[in-house]
């Protein structure tokens, strides 16, 4: 899903840039956390079909949004699935059907979604 979302954004013109695949090291920045790359992963990805391959990366981001890939469908999420605590700080979450629950389509919908709605509630 990660290739798909950041080709997505890549066809829109909008900024998209990999942190790490499979795993990200995670530190307290003030009142944010950061994402940082282990130096052995960054700018790596796997194509499943493909083997490894680069994109464009960034070393370290700020974590504004917990995707949650959980192995069933929930029709109605409650408000309060919808965040979780990460390194004692609340994040907004989108608890999204792994693969073979729903098609990469949906997926990719219920992310862009979660973004968007993300950045709405941080606007002031």
């Amino acid at each position: 899903m990660s290739l798909a979302l950041l080709d997505r954004w890549e066809g829109r013109g909008l900024d998209a840039l990999l942190v790490s695949d499979d795993r990200v090291d995670l530190v307290l920045e003030g009142e944010s956390i950061a994402m940082l790359a282990p130096p052995q992963l960054a700018g790596l990805i796997e194509l499943r079909g493909r083997g490894i391959v680069s994109r464009p990366q960034r070393q370290k981001a700020r974590l504004d949004l917990v995707i949650d890939l959980v192995p069933e469908l929930t029709r109605m999420v409650e408000e309060e699935e919808l965040q979780t605590e990460v390194l004692g700080r609340v994040v907004p979450r989108a608890p999204i059907p792994q693969a073979g629950v729903v098609s990469l389509g949906h997926q990719i919908l219920l992310a862009a979604e979660a973004v968007r709605a993300s950045l709405q509630h941080a606007a002031p």
